[in-house]
């Protein structure tokens, strides 16, 4: 069992660092200008499952090494929006340092509505806000704001 269970702490690191594991390859396959932006297939192919891919919802929780399984695939079968030879209206190429700070904010799991529960989130947000006011020449006085996280 995974952590919070007793004595969870091994299997959580474990299974943890595969899951790193797998997106670090991920992302370095992703900026090798060989790999393809997307190995295409048709809807009904994916749905029927393709060697072991399998997108039905279980009654029963899956084991962590299928779960490990299904990160692969999912990002096997899916568009990598970070490739160099990936461009889109809305978005290319990947940002190691957003992911980085993606990362870091997934792994916090903190909401940031009040000072509270996000002390360091909530700093951050004036900060960056202010900063935003004082490029388009706004004083602290004229202006306000809030970020939608997510």
């Amino acid at each position: 069992d995974l952590l919070p269970a007793k004595n969870g702490e091994e299997q959580t690191m474990q299974f943890l660092l595969e899951v790193v594991d797998i997106l670090l390859n991920y992302v370095r396959k992703t900026f090798d200008r060989s790999t393809k932006v997307l190995d295409f297939h048709h809807p009904h192919q994916l749905l029927e499952g393709m060697e072991g891919f399998n997108l039905e919802l279980s009654d029963n929780p899956e084991s962590l090494e299928q779960i490990l399984v299904d990160c692969r695939d999912t990002l096997k079968y899916g568009v990598r929006t970070g490739h160099p030879r990936f461009f889109n209206q809305l978005s290319t190429g990947l940002d190691i340092i957003g992911l980085a700070g993606e990362w870091l904010t997934s792994t916090a799991n903190t909401n940031m509505f009040t000072y509270e529960i996000a002390p360091v989130f909530v700093l951050m947000e004036q900060i960056t806000l202010r900063k935003m006011r004082e490029i388009i020449g706004w004083s602290n006085k004229d202006g306000d704001g809030i970020f939608s996280p997510g």
